[in-house]
C-alpha cells in the first residue's frame, strides 16, 4: 500500500523565495526591490558534476533542484531563491504528478 503522506523531515533547508521589480526613484534612477513572498523549508539537491561530465556537458549548467511542499501562493520564473547566502534565478517549475502535493523548483545560482 502506497502511502501519499509526505515525510516531513525531508524538508530540512530553510529557503527564501523573492518577487523582484524594478522601481523608478525620485531621482529617475532604476533599483531593483526584493519582496518576500514565501519562506518554506526544501529537500535541496544539486546535480553532481559526475553527472555533467557525463552527460558532455559544463559546469555552468549546473542546477540545484529545491522541493517544497505545495504552496498556495504563486510561484513563477522571474523569482529569486536565496539559500545559505547565495542567490539562484528559478530556470523550471515542476507540479510533481500534477497533484498540488509537492513544487519542484529547478533553479541555477547567480555568479556575481
Amino acid at each position: 500500500m502506497k502511502s501519499s503522506m509526505i515525510n516531513a523531515g525531508k524538508y530540512n533547508h530553510k529557503i527564501k523565495i523573492y518577487s523582484t521589480q524594478v522601481v523608478e526613484d525620485d531621482q529617475g534612477f532604476q533599483t531593483t526591490v526584493n519582496t518576500l513572498v514565501l519562506q518554506p523549508y526544501a529537500n535541496v539537491r544539486t546535480t553532481k558534476g559526475f553527472t555533467l561530465i557525463a552527460n558532455g556537458s559544463d559546469f555552468e549548467k549546473a542546477f540545484t533542484n529545491f522541493t517544497i511542499r505545495y504552496p498556495h501562493t504563486e510561484l513563477n520564473r522571474d523569482m529569486l531563491i536565496e539559500f545559505k547566502g547565495k542567490t539562484y534565478t528559478i530556470e523550471y517549475l515542476n507540479n510533481i504528478d500534477e497533484a498540488d502535493v509537492e513544487l519542484e523548483i529547478q533553479a541555477k545560482e547567480v555568479t556575481h
